[in-house]
């Protein structure tokens, strides 16, 4: 249970974990025992079924380089490994890395070189999602990787365990999906922490506050006349700098496809399969793509030019961390496509998640495009 001031409403309460970012989680829930993670692909439910709970591990302020890494590494990557050597991660139980990109996979074998003292786990899901024989090896994977986090946990993750795990994030997911929907009509910087939020706390006692928190956030919508409708798409942004700029600068966040974003919660329509271990492939396989995982060379253009259809964006902002290539490569197919459907585009290249005066000035540049002319750049 939460060890902080009493009366604490269930939104103010969720604003305040994602503000801190998970840096004092052992503190707050000393019942519980964390897993360290950095990836939409690390599977929170086998670490929910071995009796931990799943934390994202956010880089801090500051952008200096360990000697460990090379500088022209990403920010994520510099920053949560500097710290795990100040000693921020010592209470985890663990540290697990989904294979992605080449940068994390390093940084995963650095990791328990260098940073903590527990153990690290790596998945390696299937890059080509729909490739044959894909769903049966990532099915193993899986199950290897219970294995693992069942000897740590110190709880067999098996099907009873997994079961109930699936039918939390469910739950999760569907109260998401929810404040997803509420998006035009609330401040663009409060839904990503909300969202936020949701990666940093013990599963349930996210569940139970979300659920709480949708009844207030009901109650203060109102419609947003005259803001420039924006979708958001990029990797993890670990603040909300960008979401409160372009709310300041008189925009809206209508959309968003961020890995640390509503892109996390996702959920795959059509009914769950009975089988709990095909249900997380399931799962896994079909949310929404990033730039590290191929079903098609459409697909992932064609899901965020329709996403920015269905929620009548009038631009798109597309988010690169610097040095990260898979979102770099993945900006020109995206912005092309989006053009191509009169979807104005930006392509905004950040060192971390905080926006400056230069950032300002071109979001400013592009939103006033956006109020001038009804056509596509």
């Amino acid at each position: 249970m939460l060890q902080s001031d009493e009366g604490k409403g269930p939104l103010e309460l969720l604003l305040e974990e994602s503000a801190l970012r998970g840096t004092r989680a052992g503190e707050r829930y000393p019942g519980c025992r964390f897993f360290g993670y950095f990836c939409s692909y690390w599977p929170e439910e086998l670490v929910l079924a071995a009796g931990m709970e799943p934390l994202r591990l956010f880089p801090g302020p500051g952008s200096a380089t360990p000697a460990e890494l090379p500088s022209y590494t990403c920010s994520l990557a510099r920053g949560t490994l500097a710290g795990a050597l100040r000693g921020e991660y010592q209470d985890l139980a663990g540290v697990g890395f989904a294979h992605t990109c080449d940068t994390m996979q390093c940084l995963a074998g650095i990791w328990p070189e260098t940073a903590a003292p527990g153990p690290t786990l790596m998945i390696v899901p299937p890059v080509t999602l729909r490739a044959p024989g894909a769903a049966a090896y990532f099915r193993a994977e899986l199950q290897e990787l219970a294995r693992g986090l069942s000897k740590i946990g110190g709880q067999s993750a098996g099907n009873a365990e997994l079961s109930q795990a699936l039918e939390l994030c469910s739950n999760i997911r569907r109260l998401a999906a929810e404040l997803d929907e509420l998006r035009p009509a609330l401040p663009s910087q409060v839904i990503a922490a909300l969202l936020r939020a949701g990666q940093v706390m013990p599963r349930r006692e996210y569940a139970a506050a979300l659920a709480g928190a949708l009844t207030e956030l009901k109650q203060m919508t109102e419609e947003a006349h005259g803001r420039q409708r924006i979708l958001i798409a990029g990797a993890v942004l670990e603040g909300d700098s960008l979401f409160r700029l372009v709310e300041d600068l008189g925009g809206r966040v209508v959309a968003d496809d961020t890995c640390s974003g509503y892109r996390h919660f996702a959920q795959p329509a059509g009914e769950a399969r009975s089988d709990p271990w095909d249900e997380l492939v399931r799962r896994y396989s079909e949310m929404p793509l990033c730039p590290c995982r191929h079903r098609s060379l459409e697909e992932r253009p064609a899901y965020l030019a329709e996403l920015a259809g269905s929620r009548l964006a009038q631009g798109a902002i597309l988010v690169i961390r610097k040095y990260c290539d898979p979102h770099a490569w993945d900006a020109v197919p995206v912005a092309e496509e989006l053009r191509s459907r009169g979807i104005r585009t930006l392509v905004l290249e950040l060192d971390g998640a905080e926006v400056g005066g230069q950032e300002r000035t071109r979001i400013q540049a592009f939103l006033e495009s956006l109020s001038s002319s009804a056509g596509g750049v």
